[in-house]
């Protein structure tokens, strides 16, 4: 594609990914989600050309042990926990603002374990700093979506936390200034970039979306991408660069950037 060839020609070159709806399918739950058939080897031919970025909601570890790649750098929590390489081997990083928030996170996500026991199909995935109430699985999702925040916005009020919303899961996350846009900035500052392309999907991935079009303004040549499905959000598909149908779009298009590289 004509509209990538200044970013992938671009030196220092970085390439951001989310990973749920993006380089894996949506899955049931967390634990059963996999790279789209290709994408780990992909990724190991893309690195040899550009710093790599993945960038998750998912806890650092979790999400990187989902992409399984060595080298690349790994930032989790949108954006509170980063490892350059696999957590398994290399130190992670938690922002300072974060950690006094890692044991009210705790006591939080135990208030949402006791109050939501009683909802079929949800359930509480933990992470480092706060966590996720999925309900994917849910029987009724909109009206377990409404006892959800209804039971959760005023203890996350009290606890300094912050409710937000993905597909079929409320996150939550410390009321600090953190997210996937603020990520993506650091990522390009970290490696000093002249290139960057970001890729996601869902609500969490707006703000990295939106910082791309900051970026641009500065001078650096960048693009966005957003992997559309059903339910895609507006705000996503008006403000991307390029659409692509689906994480195999997205795991075709990977494909090409790599030959372009």
């Amino acid at each position: 594609m004509s509209i990538l060839q200044p970013v992938l020609t671009s030196k220092p070159l970085g390439l951001a990914f989310d990973i749920d709806g993006t380089l894996s399918p949506i899955a049931p739950t967390p634990g059963e989600a996999r790279l789209y058939p290709g994408v780990a080897e992909t990724l190991e031919r893309l690195k040899k050309h550009a710093h790599i970025a993945i960038l998750t909601g998912r806890a650092v570890e979790n999400g990187a042990a989902l992409v399984n790649v060595e080298g690349l750098t790994y930032i989790g929590t949108h954006g509170a926990e980063w490892s350059e390489g696999l957590p398994t081997n290399h130190h992670v990083q938690i922002s300072n603002e974060a950690l006094a928030y890692i044991k009210p996170g705790q006591e939080l996500l135990d208030l949402a374990e006791k109050r939501l026991a009683h909802l079929p199909g949800v359930f509480v995935e933990r992470k480092r700093l706060g966590g996720s109430v999925h309900y994917r699985l849910s029987p009724a999702p909109e009206s377990a979506r409404q006892k959800i925040l209804d039971a959760l916005q005023e203890p996350a009020r009290v606890a300094h936390f912050l409710l937000s919303e993905g597909k079929r899961v409320v996150d939550l996350k410390p009321a600090i200034p953190l997210n996937k846009g603020k990520a993506l900035r650091s990522f390009v500052w970290r490696f000093s970039l002249k290139g960057v392309l970001f890729a996601g999907d869902d609500r969490t991935d707006l703000d990295a979306v939106l910082e791309i079009a900051r970026l641009k303004q500065e001078g650096v040549q960048a693009v966005a991408i957003v992997v559309q499905a059903a339910d895609t959000l507006p705000d996503l598909l008006e403000h991307a660069d390029i659409v692509v149908q689906g994480v195999e779009g997205m795991a075709r298009l990977l494909r090409e950037i790599a030959e372009q590289c």
